[in-house]
């Protein structure tokens, strides 16, 4: 005699609704598909495999809870140990809105109002813009990665930036800058006449300043070397600055300053052992007289006056962009320097040359050597 269906058991093939339920497989379909007791098709093993795949995958998709600052020091991690200034970038930005959002928000939970009144007290655009492209980097990359599931900043633009001058200095004033190093060249490890000549007249970033050696300098080919741009430690592909005459007249003067007062007799390894020894050089020759400027060594006012008599006196943005490090992309240089200076003006730049006077052997490093006008120490032994 057949058996009816109630006492069918899971061997026929066939599993109860309570059975399904016990055994973690109830679909939401089977809800309102069929009663409570009621007999269904047992799945098979293809259709169990499939389905567990896809819950597995419906889980990867949802974006699991994490923290503002968790985010940041992902995204950090990201960059390579050669990739120093990108990395101090986000580290940056990661202590402004970790202090004002909290570091342990949600990112989930943040909007665009909150973001926004974290940087209400930023008036400077350009400041808002920078914290603004970091802050949206590192929420773009947990986005990819499945760790945010929607950018809180989905809506807001960055700020307007009006034109502003970049700060230069004109043919007259860099020529005073240039003689009182003549008559006042510092310390030997702070070479400041080559400081202000790879940054006047090759347009030289700080990094790359701090970096220049004189074998990288070839003044038969007029060239400066620069093996790592911008802040890169390595990995980075160099590039050729074309010196121009009087740039090549200043490196040989400085190189055959730097050579007479080594001990060796000549001028190799770093063209500045000591860039910073110019913040003291400015504030003790350059600030009488009202020639100084900024408070520290690294002011870009040398790169912006490079790059400004550059293209006014040789009107080709593209060469002048391949000597900063721009690439061929001269939109930077068309937007911010052409047209700021008349050519007669960048013309008289690119005359100033050393003045064949002596310089002066290199002054002695500060805190350093033995004073003879203190007192003979008493004999205290007992």
């Amino acid at each position: 005699m057949a058996s009816s269906e109630d006492d069918r058991s899971p061997a026929d093939g066939i599993l109860t609704r309570d059975a399904l339920l016990d055994a973690m497989f109830a679909f939401s379909v089977l809800e309102g598909a069929v009663g409570a007791g009621a007999a269904v098709r047992a799945p098979t093993l293809t259709e169990l495999a499939a389905a567990h795949v896809g819950r597995r995958q419906a889980d990867a998709e949802v974006p699991r809870g994490i923290r503002l600052g968790e985010l940041f020091d992902l995204r950090a991690a990201q960059y390579s140990a050669s990739q120093t200034r990108s990395a101090k970038a986000i580290v940056q930005a990661r202590r402004v809105f970790c202090s004002r959002l909290g570091e342990n928000s949600q990112v989930s939970a943040l909007d665009s109002a909150r973001i926004e009144a974290a940087l209400e007290d930023v008036a400077n655009p350009v400041s808002w813009n920078s914290l603004f492209g970091r802050l949206r980097l590192v929420l773009n990359w947990g986005v990819r990665e499945k760790l945010v599931g929607r950018s809180p900043i989905e809506g807001m633009r960055a700020r307007r930036v009006d034109w502003k001058e970049p700060a230069h200095f004109g043919a007259t004033r860099v020529r005073r800058i240039l003689r009182a190093a003549e008559a006042h060249p510092g310390t030997l490890e702070g070479a400041v006449g080559a400081v202000l000549t790879l940054g006047f007249f090759a347009g030289a970033r700080t990094a790359e300043i701090a970096r220049a050696r004189w074998e990288d300098v070839d003044l038969e080919g007029a060239t400066l070397r620069i093996p790592l741009p911008k802040g890169w430690t390595r990995g980075a592909r160099p590039r050729l600055v074309e010196l121009e005459p009087n740039a090549v007249a200043w490196l040989r003067l400085w190189r055959d300053w730097a050579a007479a007062g080594s001990p060796t007799g000549r001028a190799a390894g770093m063209v500045v052992a000591n860039p910073r020894r110019l913040c003291e050089w400015k504030r003790k020759y350059l600030a009488p007289r009202g020639d100084s400027w900024g408070n520290d060594a690294w002011h870009n006012v040398m790169r912006h006056t490079y790059a400004t008599m550059h293209v006014g006196a040789f009107r080709d943005a593209a060469a002048t962009a391949l000597n900063m490090g721009h690439g061929r992309d001269s939109d930077i240089l068309e937007r911010h320097y052409l047209g700021l200076v008349p050519k007669s003006e960048a013309r008289r730049y690119w005359r100033i040359a050393p003045s064949g006077r002596p310089v002066p052997p290199p002054e002695p490093p500060p805190g350093r050597g033995c004073r003879t006008d203190l007192p003979a120490r008493r004999n205290r032994s007992r």
